[in-house]
């Protein structure tokens, strides 16, 4: 979700793309002990540093955070993404720029949001009142139930 950050990493060109993060900025023992308090449902994190030969920061030895989930079941993909992006801003503000990601977050009262400095509970409800309204508006169009 926020790959477009050109100082960020999603772990393209790596053995482990999309299950890391890092960036310059990122200290990954602090993130990942921020995160594993946050007690995201199904998840852990572990600091890691790596070391990407593609992509952003493509040659850069970088800090961030391998996630692991624990429990599929419960583990909800969405919610970690605004985990993540919302602790990214309270442990180093500034740093991404959530604009250049509105597209691929597909929200512009969440990018909004994250910029502004809101919790990721707040964040999410939003984002769900919105969902709803959507559900709402595309029952009209559904062919099939």
């Amino acid at each position: 979700m926020l790959e477009g950050s050109v100082n960020y990493s999603v772990g393209r060109g790596t053995d482990s793309p999309f299950e890391l993060v890092g960036a310059e900025f990122i200290h990954g023992a602090e993130l990942a002990a921020y995160l594993n308090r946050r007690l995201i449902p199904g998840l852990r994190a572990y600091p890691v540093r790596f070391q990407p030969s593609e992509s952003h920061l493509a040659g850069k030895m970088v800090e961030g955070i391998r996630f692991v989930v624990t429990n599929r079941d419960v583990f909800d993909a969405g919610k970690f993404g605004v985990e993540l992006a919302a602790a990214l801003q309270h442990l180093y503000p500034g740093k991404i720029a959530f604009g250049v990601d509105r597209k691929l977050i597909g929200s512009t009262p969440l990018t909004d949001g994250l910029a502004k400095g809101m919790g990721p509970a707040e964040l999410w409800k939003t984002e769900k009142e919105s969902l709803l309204q959507f559900d709402v508006l595309r029952e009209k169009y559904l062919l099939y139930r």
